[in-house]
């Protein structure tokens, strides 16, 4: 048992620990303050980094460049089509990139913001995209012919105010495929629109989310455009969000001539199976048994009528019947569309 004397010098760091004879005393108030990374110990120099848990990076930072690249571009697409919507000049520009969960950003954003959700399809999930309320209201009032003021009282979006507004995210969407081109290809679409929090936080839930901010100006009015994409949205192509991929381009496939030509000398030599049709019979099962050498069929069909050629049991022309020499040979008229109709 200690001693209130040994317990205070054991939470004061100065009782020193007992070594063997040859050893030298260690004070614990030493091994307590000792700065790991001063140490001479091979590895002591790895910093470290803090985890967290709550909200872990789901993308290099490759990824998240690759990202980045797309919406720069889409930035410079955004500024020669966006003023012929808001009738002024408009440049967007990438500004901040960053990851996290969606109800974490959430809370930063003001009451009353326009959440549109978009669908870039054959990607699942959806992204949502909002527009700061200082420069929402400026481009509605330059959507309605009117004096933009700086100082303009912030006031609830009326319905009107949201159908010119989901307008703007609609005249965007080519710019969207476009960027979006040289690494998938997508077919955007405008989901919805709403201003009801609840209900985007019932959708996106806790789902961790990249964060692209654009800084926008216009008439001297600066604000935000936030595009929030989903680490599910984003998973399927995970392995090809790569900068250089960005650069280089989505490669498409080509055809090698080459390998073509190959290609067609090999099948030039494979040999098909071909039958000419020259008409239909019916006859009883009498006359059937009774057939013989030398007894004549009619057939439904004129002597200068076109026949059907089938190719591999497939029918694929139509033509004449005739000879060639002492051969009967069949002469190609006409081709078969796949419907069946010439």
């Amino acid at each position: 048992m200690l001693s209130q004397s040994e317990i205070d010098a054991l939470l004061a760091g100065a009782i020193e620990i007992e070594q063997s004879d040859n050893e030298a005393s260690v004070n614990l108030a030493e091994l307590m303050d000792q700065n790991p990374a001063k140490s001479d110990k091979p590895g002591a120099d790895k910093q470290v980094r803090p985890y967290n848990f709550w909200s872990p990076d789901h993308f290099s930072k490759d990824q998240m460049r690759a990202v980045e690249l797309v919406h720069e571009d889409l930035a410079e697409r955004l500024t020669s089509s966006l003023p012929t919507f808001v009738r002024t000049n408009m440049r967007p520009r990438v500004v901040h990139t960053e990851q996290g969960r969606f109800h974490d950003f959430l809370k930063d954003l003001p009451q009353g913001s326009l959440f549109h959700m978009l669908t870039l399809s054959p990607l699942p999930g959806q992204m949502i995209i909002t527009i700061s309320p200082d420069i929402s209201y400026v481009i509605l009032e330059q959507r309605l012919g009117g004096q933009s003021s700086r100082g303009s009282k912030i006031r609830v979006l009326t319905e009107i105010d949201q159908y010119l507004l989901r307008g703007l995210i609609e005249h965007m969407l080519n710019d969207f495929k476009a960027a979006w081109s040289k690494v998938v290809a997508i077919e955007p679409g405008l989901e919805d629109s709403t201003t009801n929090q609840h209900w985007v936080q019932m959708i996106m839930g806790n789902e961790r989310v990249m964060l692209i901010t654009f800084e926008l100006n216009l008439n001297n009015v600066s604000g935000l455009m936030n595009i929030y994409i989903p680490f599910s949205m984003l998973k399927p192509i995970a392995n090809i969000l790569k900068p250089h991929i960005w650069f280089s381009g989505r490669k498409e496939k080509q055809v090698d001539p080459q390998a073509r030509q190959c290609n067609l000398q090999n099948i030039s030599e494979v040999k098909l199976t071909m039958r000419v049709f020259l008409g239909n019979a019916k006859c009883s099962f009498y006359e059937l048994t009774n057939l013989q050498i030398g007894s004549l069929i009619q057939l439904d069909t004129n002597i200068n009528q076109d026949v059907v050629i089938q190719v591999s049991n497939k029918k694929i022309f139509m033509g004449k019947i005739g000879k060639v020499g002492k051969s009967y040979a069949v002469q190609i008229t006409d081709k078969i569309n796949q419907n069946g109709a010439k």
